[in-house]
């Protein structure tokens, strides 16, 4: 797991063996998608649920596709892992052409980061995260180097459903997301701090929000993440596996966008995984390279389509890369690997418009959190 998502899942896990979870219900993301507020972004710290709550973690993502050969990455967090509330940290890397990544982490104790109530707008010291919902406006700044982002929406913030996962029967229970940019245009500058070299970016970029007050061995069991973002098409798919506590119950979404606009979404279809790869040094552990998925039966829209993991390139352990009092406790938990694929994505939809075919090129990310 690399280390924008070891502070994540370090967020999840608390000193003391949690209380078992009960067998309850688990309901997944309510009616039809409805539109992302400035209430679903803003930090949700201060809700009830969250005060005192070792397993509240918060996170404000972007994954960078920029032009010219660069990378980038920056994930605004805030959790109440470990003693104290109300932790925040910045994690970025940026990557030019040629030389090599630059990856650093700021770290924010209580009171040593706000947020607005009347707008978005996060400061977790000099960096800035704020602006309107479909505009959003970056401002990193660490000892490796600064960077301003600027985005520009090509699709509308989108959610699936209401937004939300209920585990259980405790409304204080549950998962969040919103994809604030499931793509957006973005220009920027980054300023590299050990020779001064500044170089001006552009491309696109995904940008989403979650929000958990359950741990992450909790919310599932094995989860499985596809993207392929373009200016004209852009694919999302998710699937977690919900632990054995909740039988097992699948929270699904997938959406097609064509030209700015919904092409198709559902978080209601059948998803079977196959094409395993055995993980060659850890017995239980595997990844479908394959993923086929279709509407149910009766639905309104009808659709298919297929993921395919084309090329691994990164295998993460998060228990190898700890220390050893870190794994002691984690491993109490959770024994989670993360698999990085290149990937392509086929699918089609029939409506009473006509038929829809799309395919691309993508990221495809199967994370076992528990085998």
């Amino acid at each position: 797991m690399n280390a924008r998502l070891v502070f994540r899942f370090l967020a999840t896990i608390v000193l003391v063996v949690p209380s078992q979870v009960a067998a309850d219900p688990l309901t997944s993301f309510q009616g039809p998608p409805v539109p992302v507020t400035l209430g679903d972004i803003q930090p949700h710290n201060a809700a009830p649920e969250n005060r005192g709550n070792e397993f509240y973690s918060e996170w404000w993502s972007f994954v960078f596709r920029l032009d010219g050969g660069y990378s980038a990455y920056v994930q605004f967090l805030v959790s109440n892992m470990g003693a104290g509330d109300d932790k925040a940290a910045v994690s970025s890397d940026f990557k030019p052409p040629t030389g090599d990544q630059v990856r650093d982490r700021s770290d924010f104790e209580a009171g040593k980061w706000t947020s607005s109530k009347d707008q978005f707008e996060l400061h977790f010291g000099p960096n800035v995260l704020g602006g309107p919902i479909d505009g959003l406006t970056i401002h990193v700044e660490n000892e490796s180097f600064t960077a301003d982002y600027k985005l520009t929406n090509i699709i509308a913030p989108w959610k699936p459903g209401n937004g939300k996962v209920q585990y259980g029967k405790s409304p204080g229970s549950y998962y969040q997301f919103q994809a604030m940019a499931p793509v957006a245009h973005v220009e920027g500058t980054v300023t590299l701090a050990d020779d001064g070299s500044v170089h001006k970016v552009k491309g696109l970029v995904y940008a989403d929000h979650s929000v958990a007050s359950i741990g992450m061995h909790q919310q599932a069991r094995r989860w499985a993440r596809f993207r392929s973002l373009g200016e004209k098409t852009t694919f999302l798919l998710s699937d977690i596996q919900a632990p054995d506590a909740y039988g097992q119950t699948p929270i699904r979404f997938v959406a097609l966008f064509q030209d700015g606009k919904v092409a198709f979404q559902s978080t209601d279809f059948e998803i079977r995984g196959s094409d395993s790869l055995a993980d060659n040094k850890k017995a239980g552990y595997d990844a479908p390279r394959l993923l086929e998925f279709r509407s149910k039966d009766g639905a309104a829209a009808t659709f298919r389509g297929a993921v395919r993991g084309t090329n691994l390139t990164a295998r993460e352990d998060f228990l190898e890369q700890s220390n050893a009092a870190t794994r002691f406790v984690v491993s109490k938990f959770a024994k989670p690997i993360m698999y990085y694929f290149d990937g392509s994505f086929a699918a089609e939809s029939i409506s009473p418009v006509g038929k829809i075919d799309a395919r691309g090129k993508g990221t495809y990310y199967f994370t076992v959190v528990n085998p």
